[in-house]
């Protein structure tokens, strides 16, 4: 082609349209982000959602922490994000005491004596005393739990007091006069 070419820079062209779906997934992202915040986001409900995720973190459900406590916040309608963080509650150390703790108090019960093992051991033998560590999953887990969702109303409280949140039906009209009050019944 002489004297030049007539041709769009295809370079500029594909930067461009990733440049525009970069900025769509990040806008979609933060829409996301902005309703799993929101989603059920009263102190209250966010103090069950982190002790149902809790309870789950205690659980013998390796590997379905996450998906177990996504599910049940789906279904009883609490706080999916905070349900989850929750459940990460089952790091390998705090998993490894507390999966100790609930088959030793499991066995206890059961037995009378303590089980002989380690609580590094604890998960190494969690197949063979399955059956304590489930019994003893619902005891120290609702503990867990009922500590953790405790916490969480705590801390949200806290946070809602030193940042209240007026809810928009509740806002001033832009005159900055008060709302009027509904009419009274005269029956």
């Amino acid at each position: 082609m002489p004297g030049g070419s007539a041709r769009p820079n295809v370079w500029a062209t594909l930067a461009r349209s990733v440049q525009h779906l970069m900025s769509s997934l990040h806008e979609r992202a933060r829409r996301l982000w902005d309703r799993a915040r929101q989603e059920h986001s009263t102190p209250r409900e966010i103090g069950w959602s982190v002790g149902v995720g809790a309870f789950v973190a205690c659980t013998p459900l390796l590997g379905l922490h996450f998906w177990v406590a996504l599910g049940l916040a789906t279904v009883f309608r609490l706080n999916r994000l905070w349900t989850v963080v929750g459940s990460r509650l089952s790091s390998t150390p705090i998993l490894l005491a507390t999966t100790f703790c609930e088959i030793e108090a499991a066995h206890r019960v059961r037995t009378g004596h303590w089980a002989p093992i380690t609580w590094h051991e604890s998960l190494a033998h969690g197949r063979e005393l399955l059956g304590d560590w489930i019994a003893g999953a619902a005891v120290v887990g609702a503990l867990i739990a009922t500590c953790a969702g405790l916490l969480a109303y705590a801390v949200a409280r806290r946070v809602q007091i030193a940042r209240p949140h007026t809810p928009e039906r509740l806002r001033l009209p832009s005159s900055g006069s008060p709302p009027s009050k509904p009419p009274h019944s005269t029956r």
